[in-house]
């Protein structure tokens, strides 16, 4: 240092004692700050600074404008650097702006909590790259910007007062996402429940294989799955430090650093002032980072499911019965078809990132015994899926993946399928239930990640049974239903088959079965009636024989559906009546041979047989817990009428009213 800098500093310092004895309070012995000045008075607050210029081309302030902060940053340790923030109160602040000065050890000259006043007269104000800057203009790169003041300037422009220094309470925030606000810049903030996305392989905060401008970038994230990064610099003195990987709290200055100065949130970023501020002394939170569930509008407990998906369109995600949920990424479990035969799949090919999703299946486990499902595999390269129960899930609530019981070794995956897809499903085992109670649900969870592990899994004949109930759905004949009344209106048009066009016009895009005609002189009293007649070869999905368009003049309220059937089959028969086009109510007929009453079940079954001795017999659907229907959309769907697969019917149908 040449001689005129020692002798400026001498004279410096000796100006600096004398201010500072005419701080001290005479009861208070302790050592006083170094450049204590209470003879400057604040005139505007951080707010009315940041007021003065919000663009990024420097305001150079020629008015006495004095303004007053609060020190939250601290360069003790060296990831500060020559820059100091402050904000306009020690609790709940509104506004902070960062104080740029070519100095070190600025927290000798500012201590954290520390009151400060600033003559702005002659310094330069501008937002830059994000966030507010006090500075002095410095050419970059053929731009000019804000940047640091020198240390004389810092020094007379730059004082602590002699007020004692206070405890700057950070503002809590339960997620990332909420503390993501321009106005918290420079002030200090505590985020709850969060740790670091990568902890636990002996990360350290500083990596010098992964760093840019001087310091590294690691991610914190919370437990909704949002992040941000915290930096730290190359010269902190926990750099080498190995990062915790536990969860907790974290106390950090909030920045920005943005080339636009529009501030988005990847730019926020968080600076800590020492590893104190990291208090991670919990256990690691578990991190939902996808698009979260959907679904399940209709679903309830069940003891007994037979789900083969015929009943859902192809590419279908959204299942009124069961609960979709995307844990991490945007992909969910969706309905394929191939070789007339229906099933749900999962990928990871072509994703840009980790996929984990859960297929749902909700289940009474005091009426369950045990399940089964059927998988097939392709273009496999790692294995994806994994089978579990739980009883510590609620219908309508999010998941906790840790609290499931892990069963997928009790069951046989279809695997081995890497060059294309396997032939056929296979059956992979059933799994006894008997032990368990209450209601949970069946847990179906894939994992993978795009540009890794991509295998393609299919899942088909989910079966839950109730060893109590054989029909699996059905519900026992209720009390022999009376003639429909003088009020009841056909349920679609051409309801008694005399009108065949009439009915094929009523009818939606899809159409009728070809096993499915008009048949003359064969209804109640030698009128026509719908006949349905099929071999096991006919047909190998449980199909849709004809889905129905809603008609004028059908009634808002209403109390039950009523039909005539006639005949006999293998399987049973099932009916859906819709709320919308993807949300309907269903009734199954289970085993009936005489006029039963029929209330809704859980999901489409055709488990049971039918045969009327050769005589008709009325069916009644109770709908007197139901009042969604669309009876005024006649561009929607009404009502559906589906059979099972490889079976014989030989059924025959008249005059489908709804009063």
């Amino acid at each position: 240092m040449n001689k005129f800098k020692l002798i400026k500093k001498a004279l410096y310092a000796s100006v600096v004692a004398i201010a500072f004895t005419g701080c001290v309070q005479d009861d208070d012995y302790s050592t006083p700050p170094i450049n204590c000045n209470d003879r400057w008075q604040a005139n505007a607050d951080i707010p009315a600074i940041k007021a003065l210029n919000a663009t990024d081309t420097p305001l150079k302030v020629t008015e006495n404008i004095i303004f007053e902060g609060y020190v939250v940053s601290s360069d003790q340790t060296g990831n500060f650097f020559k820059t100091m923030s402050v904000q306009n109160s020690l609790t709940n602040p509104t506004a902070g702006l960062q104080i740029e000065m070519d100095m070190t050890n600025l927290y000798t000259f500012y201590p954290i909590g520390s009151r400060v006043v600033v003559d702005v007269n002659g310094l330069y104000v501008a937002k830059d790259r994000g966030t507010y800057k006090v500075g002095y203009e410095f050419d970059s790169n053929g731009v000019m910007r804000v940047g640091r003041m020198s240390e004389d300037m810092a020094l007379s422009h730059v004082s602590m007062t002699c007020d004692p220094v206070g405890e700057v309470v950070p503002v809590s925030y339960a997620t990332i996402s909420e503390a993501m606000n321009e106005a918290n810049l420079n002030t200090l903030i505590k985020l709850e429940n969060v740790q670091f996305q990568s902890a636990g392989a002996g990360q350290t905060y500083y990596d010098p294989n992964n760093a840019f401008g001087g310091a590294t970038n690691v991610t914190v994230v919370d437990s909704q799955g949002t992040t941000m990064v915290l930096r730290n610099s190359a010269y902190a003195d926990f750099a080498a430090e190995i990062l915790p990987d536990g969860s907790g709290s974290l106390t950090a200055v909030l920045s920005a650093y943005s080339n636009s100065n529009n501030v988005t949130p990847s730019t926020y970023q968080l600076f800590i002032r020492d590893t104190s501020d990291v208090q991670f002394d919990q256990p690691r939170i578990e991190i939902v980072n996808g698009e979260g569930p959907i679904g399940g509008s209709a679903a309830t407990y069940s003891g007994c499911i037979n789900e083969g998906f015929e009943s859902f369109n192809v590419d279908l995600v959204n299942f009124s019965n069961y609960v979709n949920y995307a844990y991490n990424g945007d992909r969910y479990w969706s309905v394929k078809s191939f070789g007339n035969n229906k099933y749900i799949q999962m990928t990871s090919h072509n994703s840009n990132g980790e996929n984990e999703v859960y297929f749902i299946v909700p289940v009474n486990f005091d009426e369950a015994d045990s399940f089964s499902f059927k998988t097939k595999d392709g273009y496999n390269n790692g294995n994806v899926l994994s089978v579990y129960y739980t009883t510590n899930w609620q219908i309508g609530s999010a998941i906790s993946p840790s609290s499931f019981t892990n069963i997928t070794s009790n069951f046989n995956i279809s695997s081995g399928n890497t060059n294309g897809y396997g032939s056929t499903f296979i059956d992979s085992g059933s799994y006894d239930l008997s032990s368990i109670s209450g209601n949970g649900a069946i847990v179906f969870g894939y994992k993978g990640t795009g540009g890794g592990i991509t295998t393609t899994m299919q899942i088909d004949d989910i079966h839950v049974v109730d060893n109590q109930n054989a029909d699996c759905g059905g519900e026992d004949p209720g009390e022999e239903p009376g003639e429909p009344g003088e009020n009841a209106v056909g349920l679609f048009a051409g309801y008694n088959f005399e009108n065949w066009n009439a009915f094929l016009g009523g009818l939606n895009s899809f159409g009728i079965k070809s096993y499915a005609n008009q048949s003359a002189g064969t209804g109640r009293d030698g009128s026509a009636s719908l006949h349905i007649s099929t071999t096991p070869t006919t047909t190998n999905t449980n199909d849709y024989v004809f889905t129905t368009l809603a008609t004028d003049g059908m009634p808002s309220t209403y109390s039950k559906v009523s039909f005539y059937m006639k005949g006999s089959s293998e399987k049973s028969v099932s009916l859906n009546l819709y709320v919308n086009e993807t949300t309907y109510h269903t009734f199954n007929l289970a085993s009936i041979s005489s006029s039963s009453t029929i209330a809704p079940s859980a999901n489409n079954q055709y488990t049971g047989t039918i045969d009327t001795g050769g005589n008709w017999i009325l069916v009644t659907l109770d709908l007197s817990t139901i009042n969604d229907l669309n009876t005024s959309n006649t561009a929607g769907n009404l009502f559906a009428l589906k059979i099972g697969r490889n079976a014989n019917y030989d059924l025959h149908f008249d005059n489908f009213v709804i009063e």
